[in-house]
């Protein structure tokens, strides 16, 4: 089967090598000049299958104040994005009911914990090297309450493979010395074996090279201008058209331009994150083990020996995409507040900021499978999930493809859950 992939991130890249292993004839498009350029470029680095919860849990309505009016709230809505955040933001609360909220979170982990065996079949595979470390992570807690909600959170989920271990504060202290001089500000730890943190720009770029190297295409600096469905679609480029089996949308948050000519709606929106990458100096007491502070949202991850990424933060504001000083220093106080002997490497000139758009759906699971158009088909839509995601992700839409049988449920992950209107009315 001839497929075209259109996007190089951490799924397009990760699905042109699964696809490609496969025996898929694959041709992989991106506008940019290498993989991995956009919202994968400097994203959190953590792999967190057991943390792949949706972001609106039961009353986070009353939240709402705090995302509107305080600039100093790690999540926050921008005024000016509230019309058109209307629709798709009546969903996402819609999603935050119990039952339902309860559901999604299992639809996600259970992706999730699939795609973390996926990716360590890969990299064992095709002795992938991203900066990566394999050996867990922590997730810091200041308030028992949070704690127990999410704790039992996890064990209403009834998911084998969710496994964590509740760490003190001397136990905090012994899996990751950086946090003694704030160890008295958490009432306890999380420590999650099964996480994992890595550098998605490298790995994307590690996994087009693997791909080619197995006979994919790969065009880089080629803009998609439009797409045609039917039985051979066919893709418009900045350099000439392309037919194949099934056009394959990696997309992102740039999904729905693609689709909306055909009057075909897919709810995904844009939420803005912002990350730090600090150079860490041989002194510098910089934390090994990836950390999440629960309440300031936010994530440390080391990427080898001389790397720092912070990353974190939420915001809606649109499509648009600029770096607010105002968020950055939100971000750099926060981990400084965290890590106080790194205050100058967190000041440093060399410090690169960034901000990239999460594609983000109002239940939170991605959509993965065929569209209602002829030959098109999805793989978009994973929010702040897209690098614990996308092996599975990758491997789950492989098997629609070839209609083997998926070796996860895909039910709540399927593409065609958001387009049932569109069908009625056709």
């Amino acid at each position: 089967m001839k497929v075209v992939i259109i996007g190089a991130g951490i799924i397009g890249a990760t699905t042109a090598l699964v696809l490609t292993e496969r025996g898929f004839d694959v041709t992989l498009l991106e506008a940019e000049p290498e993989a991995g350029m956009g919202t994968s470029y400097a994203n959190g680095s953590s792999i967190t299958p057991v943390h792949a919860e949706p972001w609106n849990p039961p009353g986070i309505s009353r939240s709402l104040p705090s995302a509107l009016f305080n600039r100093r709230s790690p999540i926050r809505i921008a005024l000016s994005a509230l019309p058109g955040l209307l629709a798709w933001g009546r969903r996402f609360l819609r999603e935050s009911e119990p039952e339902r909220y309860l559901a999604n979170t299992r639809h996600c982990i259970r992706l999730a914990l699939y795609s973390r065996r996926s990716l360590v079949g890969l990299r064992e595979r095709h002795a992938l090297s991203y900066d990566q470390w394999t050996e867990g992570s922590m997730e810091l807690y200041r308030s028992t309450e949070t704690l127990n909600n999410i704790v039992n959170l996890r064990h209403q989920l009834e998911l084998t493979g969710v496994e964590f271990e509740e760490l003190n504060r001397d136990e905090i202290v012994a899996r990751e010395p950086a946090l003694q001089p704030v160890a008295d500000d958490f009432s306890a730890a999380l420590w999650l074996p099964s996480h994992e943190s890595g550098d998605a720009r490298r790995f994307s770029a590690e996994a087009v090279r693997r791909a080619r190297q197995l006979g994919a295409t790969v065009k880089f600096q080629t803009r998609v201008t439009g797409i045609k469905p039917g039985v051979s679609p066919s893709v418009s480029t900045s350099k000439g058209r392309l037919s194949a089996d099934r056009i394959i949308l990696c997309t992102g948050t740039g999904t729905e331009s693609l689709l909306s000519p055909f009057r075909l709606r897919v709810p995904i929106y844009p939420v803005q994150g912002y990350s730090l990458t600090v150079s860490i100096k041989p002194q510098s007491p910089a934390p090994w083990v990836p950390l999440l502070d629960a309440e300031r949202r936010f994530v440390i991850a080391r990427l080898g020996p001389a790397r720092l990424r912070i990353a974190g933060l939420a915001e809606f504001s649109g499509w648009r995409r600029r770096l607010d000083p105002k968020r950055l220093d939100l971000l750099r106080d926060s981990a400084e507040a965290l890590l106080p002997g790194m205050v100058d490497d967190i000041r440093a000139e060399s410090v690169e900021p960034w901000t990239g758009l999460r594609p983000m759906t109002p239940d939170g699971p991605p959509l993965i499978g065929a569209t209602p158009l002829e030959g098109i088909w999805l793989n978009a839509g994973h929010g702040a999930m897209g690098w614990t995601q996308a092996a599975g992700s990758a491997e789950l839409l492989a098997d629609l493809l070839t209609g083997n049988p998926t070796a996860i449920e895909i039910n709540g992950l399927n593409a065609d859950r958001v387009f049932g209107e569109f069908v009625a009315n056709q």
